[in-house]
């Protein structure tokens, strides 16, 4: 049976864009372009790390010659450039936001990336003007352990709770959402691939491509 949906908050990362292997290798990325071949366990040990930490991380595990500062640098640089320029939307996404769109669903982003990189990631995806709103962590000044920024998303999208879906594809967000009574989307990302059960626990729907949705929508 179809369900009712008439305003869905998409997630970027992971969701509406296939960025977070960009995340995994930014150290990996640093070592090679220095000629050091990082240790296989590089990227498990910096998977949960801020970008700072990893950075320090490096400089010490590797005893470089330069700063931590250094290494933030260059990962600011690939995100950047990845972001505005290379990264790809999910696969079968842009023509589930067009069905959307036409069926008159409001849409809106929640996003922990901040404004600058979100923005041109979803311009060079043609995937922008599907979008009335985009709401950021950094300025509301929350993480998605939070639910103020699908609780924002919803205040300004006028709808109603049970048939506004949060598209989420990060265990904790999809908790944060479910447990704030919202009905949850959950995209298959290889990032959270561990967590697989617990999402699928949680959320309403899971689904590894966006055309698996054409049955469970009423669209």
């Amino acid at each position: 049976m179809a369900n009712k949906i008439t305003a869905a908050i998409f997630d970027l990362d992971g969701t509406l864009i296939d960025s977070m292997p960009i995340w995994n290798d930014l150290s990996f990325n640093f070592l090679t372009a220095r000629g050091i071949t990082p240790k296989p366990d590089l990227r498990d040990r910096v998977s949960t790390m801020f970008l700072r930490e990893s950075s320090q991380y490096v400089v010490d595990e590797y005893s470089l010659d330069c700063t931590a500062d250094d290494v933030l640098e260059f990962m600011h640089e690939q995100i950047d450039n990845f972001y505005i320029n290379l990264v790809p939307p999910k696969e079968d996404v842009i023509p589930f936001l067009e069905k959307l769109k036409k069926a008159g669903i409001k849409m809106c982003v929640a996003t922990a990336t901040e404004r600058r990189l979100a923005v041109p990631a979803l311009e060079h995806n043609g995937m922008l003007g599907y979008f009335d709103e985009i709401f950021t962590c950094a300025e509301l000044g929350v993480s998605k352990r939070d639910p103020l920024i699908f609780e924002k998303a919803l205040q300004f999208l006028g709808t109603e709770k049970q048939e506004t879906y949060v598209f989420e594809d990060s265990f904790h967000a999809v908790e944060t959402a479910a447990k704030a009574d919202f009905p949850v989307a959950a995209v298959y990302d290889e990032s959270a691939a561990s967590k697989e059960k617990e999402i699928r626990e949680l959320c309403k729907v899971f689904f590894y491509k966006y055309a698996e949705l054409d049955e469970y929508f009423d669209i």
